[in-house]
């Protein structure tokens, strides 16, 4: 039987479910929900089709994105090499990648308040290079940003500024400033 506008399985277990970083007790609950439920199902499908091609476009430059812990930790366990620099506001950084990662991973931290849209400008030598919104649930304190490391390899020795805000009400509201100090290149 269909749930006309179901929504008993939430956006953030949804996601988890389709990157299987769920406990196996939710997994269970969720999977019989989905054979009841025509339109969770399609939206499960969705989802699972999305995490399948995530790897392979950003493993290519293609894209960049907010994600979810569930989508990195799938990534590493497909195989994807990931460089991971956590940054807090008004914090300074240094990074840079090997020559053999594919990913770069920015933990931003900050009070989120709640919201679930967020904007992210990246600036390289007072030049905007990246703006990107998404909608995603903040983990505590802390959303994911991933970029190709094919991307930042091309960057030269520089600084990059990232500023972070929140759509609440249709008003954006500062997160942070953050500063990330790229060193270039690391061979192994």
């Amino acid at each position: 039987m269909t749930t006309p506008r179901c929504e008993r399985i939430a956006l953030a277990d949804l996601t988890d479910y389709a990157a299987g970083e769920l406990p196996e007790a939710e997994t269970a609950a969720i999977e019989d929900h989905l054979f009841s439920c025509a339109e969770c199902a399609a939206r499960a499908a969705e989802f699972d089709a999305l995490v399948r091609a995530i790897p392979p476009a950003v493993r290519s430059a293609e894209i960049g994105g907010f994600v979810t812990d569930a989508v990195l930790n799938r990534l590493s366990r497909d195989g994807a090499r990931i460089r991971t620099f956590t940054l807090s506001p008004g914090a300074i950084v240094p990074c840079a990648v090997w020559d053999d990662d594919e990913l770069m991973a920015l933990r931003l931290h900050g009070d989120f308040g709640g919201a679930t849209k967020f904007t992210m400008s990246q600036r390289v030598a007072g030049t905007e290079v990246v703006r990107a919104t998404g909608q995603v649930a903040s983990s505590h304190g802390e959303i994911v940003y991933v970029v190709s490391a094919a991307w930042v390899r091309q960057l030269p020795i520089v600084e990059v500024e990232i500023q972070l805000t929140a759509h609440e009400d249709d008003v954006e509201r500062p997160i942070g400033s953050y500063t990330l100090m790229h060193g270039g290149t690391l061979h192994r």
